[in-house]
């Protein structure tokens, strides 16, 4: 008798539970998605350097862009600063446990 609210149960799922010898080459870890979102905050600075720098020069003529830029690279680096703070306490608070 088939049940079709267990339609996923099965083989397949006890084979996909088990876990690989080898690790995935498309698997990120923490230290890859930290790096790669310093990365992007880094180049959000620097496009704004940039929105300014043309500004000053008179290559770009509105304002409101370069505040646009800036907005973004500010609001990048608030939250990667907010996520490095969460990690530091989360990490003092590791060490304070005693096991």
């Amino acid at each position: 008798m088939f049940d079709p609210r267990i339609q996923g149960f099965g083989p397949n799922l006890l084979h996909s539970l088990t876990p690989k010898s080898e690790p995935e080459k498309d698997a990120k870890g923490f230290k890859d998605a930290l790096m790669e979102s310093i990365a992007e905050v880094n180049q959000e600075q620097l496009k704004a350097d940039r929105a300014i720098e043309d500004l000053a020069t008179g290559n770009r003529r509105t304002l409101h862009e370069v505040m646009i830029e800036v907005e973004k690279a500010d609001i990048s680096f608030r939250l990667l600063m907010a996520v490095r703070g969460k990690v530091v306490q989360a990490y003092q608070e590791i060490m304070r446990m005693h096991f």
